[in-house]
């Protein structure tokens, strides 16, 4: 007999003697009976009316995420619960009342400091008659509607889990900055290296000291609080461990607020590139720095200058 042949009748055969059994006769224990695979029911999260779930569902899918409103070529993106809450709380504000006063589109359990309530209950935020929805897209929200953006900001304007999210702490941005004459008559800071807007300004060689004005600007901590303040000045562009080290001192005046450093250039080089950076701390153990070793080569360039 063939060796396949045999195959085929073992299985045959065994489905003979198990049907001729007896009823009584117990079965054989199956090995896999014993394993525990855990819950493996197909549940979903449900909606609960104080998340972003029931909130998207019940009002931002329906009377926002409409065609040439919020469904993605503009923010909030009101096209899915995640885009809602990502680009709801605590995101910054594009368009602001008169008065510059908010920060942020929604600021969990504080419905008065979060655009988005004022910009379905008040008629006038920017400008006349500019409610959300705005009369010529469509009718207002109902009360109904107002009543849960108001609860779900007061709870806490929770995700889809039910998790308050935390107010982000960013790192102190520092920007723009000028370079002037003692008596803030000269600008030398727009006179660049061969017009090139980033590349070393050019600083007069008979110019015994100068004052720069750093631009610095911070996501919570005012920048009048803002420490450390330092302006270090090297001729490496990435090693400033022997750089000179200047006190920076706050300003708030005109159209300026930010930090001033008065440089005395009797002991810095004539004819040599020197690079400077900037540092500031909101309290984190390292302070930030601008330019780092990591910037773009035309951020360092444009943070040093050349006295001749």
């Amino acid at each position: 007999m063939k060796l396949k042949h045999l195959f085929l009748i073992i299985p045959i055969a065994l489905v003979v003697l198990y049907a001729c059994k007896k009823d009584n006769e117990p079965m054989p224990d199956n090995p896999y009976d014993s394993i525990d695979r855990g819950d493996t029911s197909d549940t979903e999260i449900p909606v609960d009316s104080l998340t972003i779930t029931y909130l998207h569902q019940t009002v931002l899918s329906s009377r926002c995420a409409l065609p040439g409103c919020h469904v993605g070529n503009f923010e909030p993106d009101f096209r899915t619960p995640q885009s809602s809450f990502s680009t709801l709380v605590y995101a910054p504000v594009v368009k602001n009342n008169a008065a510059n006063q908010f920060k942020f589109r929604v600021v969990p359990y504080d419905k008065d400091m979060s655009v988005l309530y004022h910009r379905v209950t008040n008629c006038c935020f920017v400008n006349n008659n500019d409610i959300m929805p705005q009369d010529n897209i469509g009718v207002g929200l109902p009360d109904s509607s107002r009543k849960l953006i108001e609860r779900w900001i007061s709870s806490g304007a929770k995700d889809m889990f039910g998790n308050v999210a935390a107010q982000p702490n960013n790192e102190p941005v520092v920007g723009y900055y000028a370079a002037v004459s003692s008596d803030y008559q000269t600008t030398y800071s727009t006179n660049r290296l061969d017009s090139i807007y980033y590349n070393p300004f050019i600083l007069p060689a008979s110019v015994s000291s100068f004052i720069i004005g750093v631009q610095v600007t911070d996501d919570i901590t005012p920048v009048s609080q803002l420490t450390y303040n330092k302006l270090k000045i090297s001729t490496h562009a990435d090693d400033f461990s022997s750089a000179i080290t200047l006190p920076a001192t706050y300003v708030n005046g005109g159209n300026f607020e930010g930090y001033l450093v008065t440089v005395n250039t009797a002991s810095l080089p004539l004819n040599d590139t020197l690079f400077m950076r900037y540092y500031v701390s909101d309290g984190r153990p390292t302070p930030t720095e601008f330019p780092r070793n990591e910037s773009l080569p035309p951020y360092k360039t444009f943070y040093s200058f050349i006295r001749q």
